[in-house]
């Protein structure tokens, strides 16, 4: 399915035709994008090549197997846009998929409405006033991958950048881990988003909100 395009600056949303429907809405993509959709649930957002190129590969994986297993043959590698993606592609299309991955919060029209997720933020106030330290703990992510912080709804900067975790073996931040020190900005007037990219998967959710960057 494709992704919803943008007009005039704002998402086209038709009327959905069930629940279902709704539920995808957070994840329409930029105009330009639409949803990779490698594996059932893949909502990543791609450029329409790319999704035309995802399809093909799927189409031809079993060919790409060695007989009788789920190994690749010799010169080709699993896609993995998520764990469970044992598609077997060149090189080239894992690396790809990689880099879609990573950058699955900028191709969103907003990703502060996506869903919340396993992960969940807490901000420590600065002892001085102004500020505070992000700290996240969760579960039910890819293992063993990078876990990406940022936030969304400081002025007209978003995604902002703040930091970065490895979820562990069985896929979960244990206890409450530092994220990054965040500084009041002098424009802010409310709360921010914090978005969590699972970026072994590309799977964008929200953690909670923060009011360390309203002064």
């Amino acid at each position: 399915m494709a992704a919803l395009a943008l007009a005039a600056g704002a998402p086209v949303l038709a009327a959905p035709a069930d629940a279902a429907a709704q539920r995808l809405a957070p994840y329409t993509c930029k105009q330009g994008y639409v949803w990779r959709e490698a594996t059932a649930g893949d909502l990543v957002c791609v450029t329409p090549a790319i999704r035309s190129q995802t399809a093909a590969e799927n189409a031809a994986g079993p060919s790409n197997q060695q007989p009788g297993s789920v190994f690749c043959k010799q010169g080709f590698v699993w896609r993995e846009t998520r764990p469970s993606d044992l598609v077997c592609v060149v090189p080239s299309s894992r690396t790809q998929a990689k880099s879609d991955n990573a950058n699955a919060p900028y191709r969103l029209v907003d990703p502060g409405a996506t869903p919340q997720g396993g992960v969940s933020v807490r901000t420590e106030s600065h002892q001085l006033g102004g500020g505070g330290y992000l700290y996240a703990t969760g579960t039910g992510l890819s293992a063993n991958q990078s876990v990406r912080f940022y936030a969304v709804g400081i002025g007209t900067v978003g995604p902002y950048s703040l930091g970065s975790l490895t979820a562990n073996a069985q896929g979960a931040l244990s206890g409450w881990n530092y994220v990054a020190d965040m500084r009041c900005r002098a424009q802010q007037t409310g709360p921010a988003t914090i978005v969590v990219l699972d970026q072994g998967s590309g799977t964008v959710t929200t953690g909670g909100i923060t009011y360390a960057f309203w002064c």
